[in-house]
């Protein structure tokens, strides 16, 4: 999961790009909506998660995803890589994600959150204490 700030143009969010010294592990990304259409433009992506990666690319490189709105359960996703030290020109791919029962969920993991445990028995244990009463 990242988090991505969203502008209100690519200008702005050009403009509020991390300092280059801050490795971010999946990259420095910034967003804005253009029309219906979300716009997130990552750079400077550490060499060792590309560097495993299906989609090779260097720290000089640019992703540019796009996410639109296409009907009730889906979402069409487009990217472009861009990076002159791999590939002759950019090229883009694209593909749908569906939600089967018209749904669809926020992905948030919760791996390395130990009060997790703590949280969940804590409201399991006043449930308990209400089942008493």
């Amino acid at each position: 999961a990242r988090i991505i700030p969203i502008y209100d143009s690519p200008e702005e969010a050009a403009a509020n790009r991390r300092p280059l010294v801050l490795k971010q592990w999946f990259g420095d990304s910034v967003g804005w909506y253009e029309n219906n259409e979300l716009v997130v433009e990552t750079v400077n992506i550490h060499p060792q998660q590309m560097g495993q990666s299906s989609l090779p690319i260097t720290k000089e490189g640019r992703i540019t995803e796009r996410f639109s709105r296409y009907a009730d359960n889906e979402i069409f996703y487009q990217f472009t890589v861009e990076d002159s030290n791999i590939y002759h020109q950019p090229w883009t791919a694209e593909l749908s994600f569906y939600a089967t029962d018209g749904l669809l969920y926020e992905y948030a993991c919760h791996e390395g959150n130990y009060s997790m445990p703590g949280s969940l028995a804590g409201a399991r244990r006043l449930e308990w204490e209400a089942e008493l009463q």
